[in-house]
């Protein structure tokens, strides 16, 4: 890989700046490209030197015994094909979804930079999910899901260093919009770092917070009671948080328990990928009603590279993107990254209007963050 990453990587907010961009992608992608070479996935391109889809899928069937007829198996198969493109080894042949194998494409991962030893939340998880991958591709039910079991897995994940220091930055673009919000809703809490970072930028805002498992209650409740004692100690207003669970809604598709109108701003952080795509607009609409006329949707997510690299021009935030959405794919209801330009319409249609910049730009740092107000 030729050091084009950082010449390429549009400006960076200055929480993010001691984060660097698309670390988990330089990371993992030398460990990603072992797991395709040991389970003779790259021996299948190399056979196929001009292959469909199908015809890639059938073959992986045949060996080494996917089963690819179930779940997002066949997903994951493409999200190769399109890391691969991403890294000059293979390119469109003619017409259709059709590649071949570059005659000068030599498959180099790159380089994993000095001083990113030690542990990451996100990495690590990433290393879990891609030692499950191949009992996965084969047939085996997706073994990670929202439950005690792995609540401290997905703890270590959601609060690693990149997604805390986006936090930052979408609760700050928030409230710059519109000013601080009274009430603010966190959609699918997890292990509570939102509810923490919104109540350190938000004191005042009565926080309501909701999730459709009850495995990260405990922690979620022991970070917003710490958060409110800082906040008391510093003698600033910190209202207590509103909790609602399991039984009060069962996720995506059912309608929140809320009235119309009820909050002036919703944080919605690593959700949106497991919003089946039939569900996404009824979801968003019902996000819509509860929002206040003029109300403030911020979403922590990834953009599904673009072959124009329009909305995701970064490269290294590109790749990322594809092992990130490749791994989690092991995850119970992972639907994977959406289409950035799909969102736009989407959230158009819906009555949604950009609102972190005068321009009314929907979203920054590579469809990362998008900041919506009710129109």
């Amino acid at each position: 890989m030729t050091e084009r990453d950082d010449a390429e990587m549009s400006p960076m907010p200055e929480p993010l700046r001691g984060v660097r961009g698309g670390m988990a992608g330089r990371r993992m992608l030398p460990e990603l490209l072992s797991l395709v070479v040991r389970e003779g996935v790259l021996e299948k391109f190399r056979a196929l030197p001009v292959f469909g889809f199908d015809e890639l899928c059938g073959a992986l069937h045949r060996e080494p015994v996917y089963d690819l007829s179930r779940g997002n198996r066949r997903r994951m198969i493409r999200l190769l094909i399109d890391l691969f493109v991403e890294c000059g080894w293979l390119e469109p042949a003619g017409t259709g979804d059709r590649w071949s194998c570059r005659r000068d494409g030599i498959l180099r991962p790159g380089e994993v930079p000095a001083g990113t030893g030690g542990s990451d939340g996100q990495v690590d998880f990433f290393r879990r999910c891609l030692r499950i991958a191949p009992g996965y591709l084969r047939g085996k039910e997706a073994p990670i899901a929202f439950d005690a079991e792995n609540a401290r897995a997905w703890e270590e994940f959601l609060g690693c260093d990149e997604f805390q220091a986006c936090r930052s930055i979408l609760l700050d673009r928030m409230a710059s919009t519109t000013g601080v919000s009274a009430s603010l809703l966190d959609l699918c809490h997890g292990p509570g770092w939102g509810i923490e970072r919104a109540m350190e930028r938000w004191p005042e805002a009565r926080i309501t917070a909701i999730d459709f498992t009850d495995a990260f209650a405990e922690s979620a409740k022991c970070r917003a009671e710490r958060a409110r004692a800082r906040n008391l100690a510093r003698r600033r207003p910190s209202p207590p948080v509103e909790w609602f669970g399991s039984s009060d809604w069962k996720g995506f598709g059912h309608p929140l328990p809320f009235p119309e109108g009820a909050f002036g701003a919703v944080l919605f952080s690593c959700g949106d990928p497991y919003i089946r795509p039939d569900a996404r607009d009824a979801v968003y609409a019902d996000l819509r009603r509860v929002l206040a006329p003029g109300g403030t949707l911020g979403i922590l997510t990834r953009g599904y590279p673009d072959p124009e690299r329009r909305h995701v021009p970064s490269y290294w935030l590109r790749v990322t993107a594809l092992i990130h959405d490749f791994s989690e794919s092991v995850c119970t209801g992972w639907h994977g990254f959406r289409d950035v330009a799909e969102n736009q319409e989407m959230f158009t249609r819906l009555g949604f209007r950009g609102g972190w910049n005068p321009e009314g730009a929907m979203n920054i740092v590579d469809s990362s963050l998008w900041i919506l107000k009710k129109g």
